[in-house]
């Protein structure tokens, strides 16, 4: 079996009628695959098989009524048997329509992010045969995780994290983006394309437009507070029900100084980073941060809070500070104003990290070697947390073995 190249399963229940992190993150990562003449099959629960690659599964979907329909009315303790919401149900009902094909067309890895999907993928291994490898992308709890015997993290933090949960073989491999896509560009006319000053210092936030997590209120506060000079805060991201109040109250502090954007499509975005001259991510804990990277591909300095996965992104592409202290945030601000050479040293080498260890071909050397390793196939032993923190992924697979 070493010889041979594996045959790769990549799914997403709501790939086709769903268009979030891991969604986005199960079409680039087959897309990508099948680009470097992979063997892989990209698993889908809507839409159309419009590519050699793609096969759909028809399931009952999240907003369906089929799905909430049987999420509402069945009892509570329904949610062992995957009707507890009706993501789960979706899961569910998509896991049993893609059995039939794992079994008849004998994959060797499953590799994806939608966890009760994973869970039950696992669970039906003697089944399909198939090594089941879970991205913890959404910072499931540690009694979960333990049901697998592979899973990928995201950072070697959170790796170290959960390292204690038996002799499996678990990993660490980011997210990646494409540095071709997001990149420097034009910072003037991206702003004369949006309507933004071109002699503004511009503090930039891609996040969703929520107070509770991504915590745009406390940006939002900082900057009023920092000493700043012709300066405007750009917020950008998708709106949520708490969105309006959010804003409603970012105006009556900032007035004119506030610019939102909601709901930038996909294409744009990396016009709306060009719009940046530092990119700022308020929230306390994140598995990973795919903005972060999107900026410091982009060329933007990042500042973030002092979280060992946000420490570990960022590294010498930008600045910690403590996000729960007032005054901290808007004390740093100013200085990426005030020392142009900071500014553009931190980008550059925020712009070289991104290159270097979230590109698509530095990433995608790590799942394959992740792939091969859970085979036990012809694979150097992995390097350590500790070890896999630096800038040349591409040299050294970011890869962790076994927790």
């Amino acid at each position: 079996m070493s010889g041979r190249s594996l045959k790769i399963a990549v799914m997403s229940s709501g790939l086709g009628h769903i268009a979030r992190g891991v969604e986005t993150w199960a079409d680039t990562t087959a897309t990508a695959l099948y680009d470097r003449g992979e063997d892989v099959t990209l698993f889908k629960g809507g839409g159309t098989a419009d590519r050699p690659f793609e096969h759909v599964v028809r399931c009952a979907q999240r907003y369906g009524r089929v799905a909430e329909s049987l999420a509402r009315w069945t009892p509570g303790w329904t949610w062992h048997i995957g009707c507890g919401s009706p993501y789960d149900v979706e899961q569910t009902t998509f896991a049993a329509g893609v059995l039939g094909t794992l079994r008849r067309e004998m994959f060797d890895v499953i590799h994806l992010q939608d966890p009760w999907l994973a869970y039950l993928l696992e669970r039906t291994r003697p089944l399909h045969g198939a090594k089941v490898i879970l991205g913890n992308g959404t910072e499931e709890p540690p009694e979960f995780l333990a049901k697998f015997e592979h899973i990928q993290e995201l950072t070697p933090y959170y790796l170290e994290r959960h390292g204690d949960l038996g002799g499996r073989k678990w990993f660490a491999a980011p997210n990646f983006i494409d540095v071709d896509r997001f990149r420097p560009g034009d910072g003037i006319a991206a702003r004369r394309e949006l309507g933004i000053p071109e002699d503004a210092f511009v503090v930039l936030s891609v996040a969703a437009l929520n107070r509770s997590r991504k915590r745009l209120d406390w940006i939002i506060r900082e900057f009023a507070r920092a000493d700043l000079s012709n300066a405007l805060l750009v917020l950008a991201g998708a709106e949520e029900p708490e969105t309006e109040d959010l804003l409603n109250e970012g105006r009556e502090l900032l007035g004119e100084r506030l610019i939102v954007r909601t709901n930038v499509p996909f294409e744009q975005m990396p016009q709306v980073y060009h719009v940046g001259d530092v990119h700022v991510l308020g929230s306390l804990q994140e598995v990973m941060g795919i903005s972060l990277v999107e900026a410091m591909a982009s060329g933007l300095p990042c500042i973030g809070h002092c979280w060992p996965a946000t420490e570990w992104v960022i590294a010498n592409g930008g600045s910690i500070v403590d996000m729960q202290q007032p005054g901290q945030l808007a004390a740093e601000l100013p200085r990426y104003q005030q020392d142009v050479a900071l500014c553009t040293e931190r980008g550059t080498a925020a712009r070289q990290r991104a290159e270097d260890v979230f590109s698509i071909d530095a990433v995608i050397a790590q799942y394959l070697a992740m792939y091969r390793a859970v085979w036990g196939l012809d694979v150097e032993e992995p390097s350590s947390p500790s070890e896999a923190t630096g800038s040349k992924t591409s040299e050294v697979p970011e890869l962790v073995g076994s927790a």
